[in-house]
């Protein structure tokens, strides 16, 4: 793969696409900590920015009987 003559290792789309799906969960819990009104909405999506899965995780566990936000 080449990118304006350059070329390119074979995993960077692998790895761009791995870093998308990371902002696009960061995104989804900011968003969805928002809507119910936490206080830590920001944190809760720089923390996955940082450490990608654990949040995630944690943040789902913690929201588990919650139910949809509004």
């Amino acid at each position: 793969m080449s990118l304006f003559g350059v070329s390119l290792p074979w995993s960077l789309p692998l790895t761009l696409v791995i870093y998308g799906v990371v902002v696009a969960a960061a995104v989804w819990i900011y968003r969805d900590a928002k809507a119910r009104g936490s206080r830590y909405a920001v944190i809760w999506g720089l923390s996955t920015l940082v450490f990608t899965i654990l949040p995630v995780l944690a943040y789902l566990y913690l929201h588990r009987d919650a139910g949809p936000a509004r």
